[in-house]
């Protein structure tokens, strides 16, 4: 009845996703596309709302996707690793085995407000795409963790090919490729709190970030446990995650974060033309063992309209 009601009157109708309660719109004509039917504002409120937004059986294509991260978007960025496939996006190629939740960039000294995903070929099988709310993580956490995280920011160490560390400089600082020097290095390093970048060698860079694993959430203002300790490394070496001083983060603490992950975790078995939108400062992202090798997915990654960095 809600569905027919709406219907009348909205492009599409609304059925949150039981149990995790992401926002999730369906198309009511089949020739509605996302692109005309969402205004920035909208888009906005559902994420500071539920912070993932998924929409099904509309019709728009990948360039329309393309299009709809450019039309919210103030600036789009990109995983250095990654091979573009249109102005603002990229087919996601990494492996077949499954993908711990994470924050996109969550290791990095700059990273993006929103992930995006838009699906062109769905799985026959498996393949899901794993969401986890930092919010109702944060709050489902022993009082003792939570308070560990909130007053303890972690560490993450790693190496980093040198010409992976320049593109994605070259993206996140607007500067061509070629001029990227040594120079950029430092000045990363005394813009971004917590983050040292050191040469080890011509080809070789070190990084190191020193972060809170709680983040407020750039739409809904409230904190959530959003970072990228239980995430994959698939392009780059893992890193060395760490208390700020250094110290190992005790098994019990890893346990904790695992148990209470998996029972806050979303699997979202994908149909084609798919787009979901997550809040990068409050959602994780994973993946499910990837079952059939058919599935194509693409992602972008961008900053809001609005924000801190325009």
């Amino acid at each position: 009845m809600l569905a027919q009601a709406q219907s009348l009157d909205f492009p599409f109708y609304r059925q949150p996703t039981p149990g995790f309660g992401f926002e999730c719109l369906y198309a009511v004509e089949p020739d509605v596309k996302a692109l005309t039917s969402v205004s920035t504002e909208e888009l906005y409120g559902d994420l500071a709302h539920s912070g993932v937004v998924i929409y099904r059986d509309f019709s728009d294509t990948l360039q329309d996707f393309n299009d709809f991260v450019s039309a919210h978007s103030s600036r789009v960025t990109f995983d250095p690793a990654r091979t573009t496939s249109t102005a603002n996006t990229a087919e996601i190629i990494a492996g077949l085995h499954e993908m711990g939740l994470h924050r996109e960039n969550g290791n990095l000294p700059f990273n993006p407000d929103i992930q995006w995903f838009f699906c062109l070929e769905a799985a026959s099988v498996g393949s899901e795409t794993t969401m986890c709310d930092g919010q109702k993580v944060l709050f489902d956490l022993s009082s003792k963790t939570r308070k560990l995280f909130e007053n303890t920011p972690i560490k993450y160490s790693r190496r980093i090919p040198w010409n992976n560390v320049k593109r994605f400089l070259s993206v996140e600082l607007e500067r061509p490729l070629e001029d990227i020097t040594d120079e950029h290095l430092e000045l990363v390093n005394q813009k971004v709190t917590g983050q040292t970048y050191r040469r080890i060698d011509q080809n070789l860079i070190h990084s190191q970030l020193i972060i809170s694993a709680v983040e407020t959430s750039c739409f809904g203002g409230k904190q959530a446990f959003c970072n990228s300790m239980l995430g994959p490394s698939v392009n780059y070496e893992p890193p060395r995650i760490t208390w700020e001083n250094g110290d190992d983060i005790s098994l019990d603490i890893w346990d904790e974060l695992k148990d209470v992950t998996a029972r806050n975790t979303y699997s979202h078995f994908w149909k084609k033309g798919d787009i979901v939108v997550i809040d990068n400062t409050r959602v994780m992202h994973g993946r499910r063992r990837l079952d059939d090798q058919s599935r194509r997915i693409f992602g972008a990654q961008s900053y809001r309209v609005g924000g801190i960095d325009q």
